[in-house]
């Protein structure tokens, strides 16, 4: 934000040099830049536009850190004595959470000048263009006092004589307003305006309109002085795309105390350069604003800054920053801070520290050590889990992409947990792109497109990504893994990676349950942690997706190594056929269900379909030689247990 340098000093006749002044300002309060000419750029945080968005707010900053005095000019301060009650107009706010103060005063305007070149100045230092007297008159109590300000043509409000009503409501759907800009603004229902008896106005804390412009012609002006909701006014200028000096200040959520200073001050310049008079007044003010007490403890001082800072020099400086010190009965405090009431951003004792602490200079702090507990540092699991799985893939030729976190159209077709909260995907409620509404709850609708994108130029494709997802439960981090292919099926492909990926990471017991619909549950110990599918019912491009937690909880840090077997092992190959089509991974289930004790491996030696094919049972003692009769009593263990479940003759 820009400041004058010279209209700072005239709060401050002995303020130090410019250059002098933004180094103690970058010191012990706001981050500030020397710019050309007579123009100084302060960064202001969000918290502090209530009290400091304004040249007496910096000014007031500027006293406290060379421990000077604040010298206000003529007319500043509070509105007393003004003409009130001619009932001239009147004001009604329909609802009093949307507009906490409205205060009003009509002017009459005896002589027709130009701004005088001072203000100009200063306007111009400031960013600002001069427009004409009146305009000029408001910019200026607005860079003063930090209180947005808006002069309406009182002739032009709807209504005769006395009869002219101003009115604070939410516009209705379909309603428009030409701005003093000369666009046209499509407002939505509930969008906060001012209006009168024929329609809108201006669009509250934003901008006014072209029908109650003050021109040349202008014989009395309606000045508006208000406090509007933050979160209204940052919201239709939000959905305006239209951002304005107001605007920014409203929506930072000023202080309901600055409309008076505001007004009081607009009202003593168009008297003193147009000769103006006040025909009369309107405060709405139902609920005043307060400061704060908040109790301030020296001890707590000093362990929060590393230095203590004596009581009569705590008090001293939060004196200089316009609070009130009283006295405190709780012995835990050494006394009571009362918070001006522009300093909205003071609500904790922290916070009070937190203003000794940079008033007393973050340079005159000590060094010292810290004292911490050192422990080695620890190695995050799921870290270690995405750098296998990337190691293992990128080995095998896969490439990995990345894509967004966000998406348009969301589905729950991946997710394979019964959890209505891990199935309950999250909108944004301002998202970056129309077609980026929602976080992710899955990695592969993405997946789906790039194999669809690029499956055209590569005889294989084989891609895959690690990364979060998003549900009402929480974030988790998944593995997509994508494989397209011209002349290869790819759901077996893929399945022959992901088993030999969870291999990897020590985990044996792995099953792929068909689902019913086309595609397949990959099951660790009966839990299912993922899913492998065919793309469009064709074998040519398929997609596994896991939930790369649950990998890294079911993997063995721990792997554990024995010596070969000095003894020699027995094969029995076993014919089947079934009666109908049997997953291997069933029967490969129902086999480890007989608890044979000798039984070392089994393969699949031989497949003709999905109802035919041989496996190689692998009998192997570690303490003696097995003889024939004791393999085939396990092997005779093993068929018995299969008939139990499956209808089969032995070949």
């Amino acid at each position: 934000m820009k400041f004058s340098y010279s209209l700072i000093k005239e709060f401050v006749p002995q303020l130090p040099p410019k250059k002098k002044l933004v180094e103690e300002l970058n010191l012990k309060a706001f981050e500030a830049e020397v710019l050309a000419g007579d123009a100084l750029d302060i960064s202001l945080p969000a918290n502090r536009y209530a009290d400091a968005a304004s040249h007496w707010g910096i000014a007031k900053e500027a006293a406290a850190i060379f421990d000077l005095k604040v010298s206000l000019p003529a007319g500043f301060g509070r509105a007393v004595n003004l003409p009130s009650g001619n009932k001239l107009f009147s004001v009604k706010v329909e609802d009093p959470a949307l507009c906490l103060r409205y205060d009003a005063l009509l002017l009459s305007l005896e002589k027709k000048t130009a701004s005088p070149s001072w203000l100009k100045k200063y306007l111009e230092a400031c960013g600002l263009r001069p427009i004409n007297l009146i305009v000029d008159i408001m910019n200026y109590a607005m860079l003063e006092t930090g209180q947005p300000l808006h002069a309406f043509d009182y002739d032009k409000i709807a209504g005769d004589g006395r009869n002219k009503k101003i009115i604070i409501r939410r516009a209705k759907a379909g309603e428009r307003m030409e701005g003093l800009d000369g666009k046209t603004y499509n407002l939505s229902a509930g969008d906060l305006v001012i209006a009168d008896a024929e329609g809108i106005l201006a669009i509250a804390g934003i901008k006014g309109g072209k029908r109650a412009e003050v021109d040349s012609s202008t014989k009395k002006i309606f000045i508006e002085s208000a406090n509007f909701s933050a979160p209204e006014v940052y919201a239709t200028s939000k959905q305006l795309n239209l951002v304005t000096d107001a605007s920014a200040r409203f929506a930072r959520d000023l202080s309901p105390e600055l409309a008076e200073y505001g007004a009081a001050r607009a009202a003593y310049l168009v008297k003193e350069l147009s000769g103006g008079r006040v025909l009369d007044s309107f405060e709405y003010y139902p609920k005043a604003a307060k400061g704060e007490i908040i109790g301030f403890s020296v001890e707590k001082a000093a362990s929060v800054l590393g230095v203590s800072v004596k009581k009569n020099e705590s008090m001293a400086i939060l004196k200089k920053l316009g609070m009130a010190i009283l006295p405190s009965k709780n012995e835990r405090f050494d006394f009571l801070v009362q918070t001006p009431v522009l300093r909205r951003d003071l609500q904790t004792t922290e916070d009070l520290i937190e203003e000794v602490g940079r008033i007393y200079g973050y340079n005159n702090i000590p060094s010292r050590p810290p004292h911490i507990y050192l422990k080695p540092a620890e190695t995050d699991d799921i870290l270690v889990a995405k750098r296998r799985a990337r190691d293992f893939l990128r080995n095998l030729g896969f490439s990995e992409i990345y894509s967004y976190s966000f998406f348009d159209k969301p589905s729950s077709d991946w997710i394979w947990s019964s959890s209505p909260k891990e199935k309950t995907l999250l909108e944004i409620q301002n998202p970056i792109a129309s077609d980026k509404k929602y976080l992710r709850g899955e990695l592969t609708s993405y997946m789906l497109a790039a194999l669809q994108d690029n499956s055209r130029h590569f005889d294989e494709l084989p891609i895959f990504e690690v990364g979060k997802v998003f549900s009402a439960a929480g974030e988790r981090f998944h593995l997509a893994i994508g494989f397209g292919s011209k002349d290869k099926p790819a759901s077996a492909a893929l399945k022959g990676v992901v088993n030999q990926l969870l291999l990897s990471f020590g985990i044996t017991e792995i099953f792929f349950r068909p689902s019913g619909s086309g595609s397949t549950f990959i099951e660790i110990d009966h839990n299912v942690i993922g899913r492998v599918s065919v793309v469009d019912g064709k074998d040519q491009r398929a997609i596994a997706e896991l939930d790369l937690e649950e990998i890294k909880n079911a993997s063995s840090e721990e792997f554990e190594y024995r010596a070969l077997p000095k003894y020699p092992s027995i094969s029995r190959d076993l014919s089947l056929e079934f009666d109908n089509a049997v997953p291997v991974g069933d029967i490969l289930e129902e086999i480890n269900r007989a608890k044979v004790e000798h039984l070392w491996d089994v393969d699949v030696a031989d497949y003709y379909d999905q109802r035919r094919f041989t496996l190689r049972l692998v009998f192997q003692a570690w303490d003696k030689t097995l003889r024939d009769e004791e393999a085939e009593r396990e092997a005779a263990s093993i068929i018995n247990q299969l008939k139990r479940k499956f209808s089969f003759v032995i070949r």
